[in-house]
């Protein structure tokens, strides 16, 4: 049978985790976060998740994301794209992608991007290269995705004299948290929107149960946090790198790797196995970190651009 696309509700959550599970090995994704996404969108956004379904079962699924911008400018973007082993075609990766892009265009999007990785990051992401590509896309930049197994870790760092580690959940007020983020955030190479506003932001990652507050790490100089290394876990075998950071006049002190390898250690003792992160192809002392850790090149994961005719 030829398979449907839809709108994809909250009966088709089970079917479509199992899926983007199977099909994305490096995502941190639990069921719960995606059943609470759909109760708390993220401010000035709005999310279709779109499934092919042959009868009731979901083979493919896409998620697809309009943003509203500050100055009222819409971009969107598709991504999370995943397909069944038994309908794993660029024939219905492009059948999901030109329905998200028909979605945004009438919304109002002007600026279109779309997610692609190759096999080791995404299963069947070739399919999604080669649509996005047929449907006129170009590649905007490159993300190398690194695994590490958790077994594996160097020693844990004795913190450098006169700076603290502290844990994110031992924050009750995290506004100077966003602003370190905020901070390390304008430093990053590679194509990126106006930092999201506090209330956006509060929603997006601090209160996301995707989090991890308790192995997220943050370094403090006179009680000012300085550098920290956010993570994500799914609490059962995978942690996932969100942000590693430091401020301009601390960096070269070891800060950022301090606080990387001691969350590490701190996601081991929890029982998790596997450590996952991303760094754009440009940004050499990241990856160079990495490298020391043990991180081991996974694949690359590739964001793509169309910009709309008016």
């Amino acid at each position: 049978m030829t398979p449907q696309i839809r709108d994809g509700g909250p009966s088709d959550t089970v079917q479509a985790y199992s899926l983007i599970r199977a099909s994305l090995p490096c995502l941190i994704l639990t069921e719960q976060h995606m059943r609470w996404r759909l109760a708390h969108p993220m401010p000035g956004t709005q999310d279709t998740r779109l499934v092919a379904v042959v009868g009731d079962t979901v083979v493919g699924h896409l998620l697809s994301r309009l943003r509203t911008h500050e100055d009222g400018t819409r971009t969107g973007r598709s991504y999370l794209g995943a397909l069944a082993e038994s309908h794993r075609t660029a024939e219905l990766a492009e059948q999901l992608l030109a329905a998200s892009e028909a979605s945004l265009i009438e919304k109002g999007a002007n600026i279109l991007r779309a997610n692609s990785a190759q096999e080791g990051v995404q299963t069947g992401g070739g399919c999604f290269h080669q649509a996005a590509r047929k449907r006129g896309y170009e590649v905007e930049e490159e993300h190398h995705v690194l695994g590490l197994d958790l077994s594996g870790l160097p020693n844990r760092p004795e913190t450098p004299e006169g700076f603290e580690l502290r844990r994110m959940s031992d924050f009750d007020d995290p506004r100077p948290l966003y602003e370190l983020d905020k901070a390390c955030d304008e430093d990053e190479p590679g194509e990126s929107d106006e930092f999201a506003p506090y209330e956006f932001w509060l929603n997006s990652i601090w209160e996301n149960p995707l989090i991890d507050l308790d192995i997220s790490l943050v370094m403090t100089h006179e009680g000012v946090p300085v550098s920290f290394s956010a993570y994500m876990s799914d609490q059962d075998t995978r942690v996932g790198s969100a942000m590693t950071g430091t401020q301009r006049e601390y960096r070269g002190r070891g800060l950022a790797k301090c606080a990387k390898i001691s969350a590490l250690h701190r996601a081991r003792g929890r029982g998790l196995r596997h450590a996952y992160t991303e760094n754009h192809v440009s940004n050499q002392p990241m990856l160079a970190i990495n490298d020391r850790l043990g991180y081991e090149a996974v694949g690359v994961e590739r964001f793509h651009v169309r910009r709309v005719s008016a």
